[in-house]
């Protein structure tokens, strides 16, 4: 999963780049494509913050998983709301990467 990512710096909850060929490297990567907009995602996404916490508190550090947000919404600003009030502390593609598409 990390070639698929490789050239494209990832973004933390936080805002910050990172260099996915470090925070991938030997993961399970899951994709989680989702909006702030979507019900249905809103429901979803806090069992999966709650799936990603279970799992990264019981694996031995570095934890062999990562998810990495693909988002759906209509602007940069929804999107950072979205990660900001119910995301876990997962990666994201910035909004602005054509991969995305």
């Amino acid at each position: 999963m990390v070639d698929v990512f490789s050239g494209r710096p990832l973004v933390t909850k936080a805002g910050q780049a990172v260099d996915p060929e470090e925070v991938l490297q030997n993961k399970i990567v899951g994709l989680y494509f989702s909006a702030g907009w979507c019900s249905p995602c809103r429901d979803f996404t806090p069992l999966l913050c709650d799936f990603y916490t279970e799992l990264l508190e019981g694996a031995p550090a570095p934890a062999p998983f990562e998810i990495v947000f693909v988002s759906s919404d209509r602007s940069p600003e929804e999107m950072a709301e979205y990660m900001r009030d119910m995301h876990g502390d997962w990666l994201a593609l910035p909004f602005h990467d054509p991969y995305k598409q």
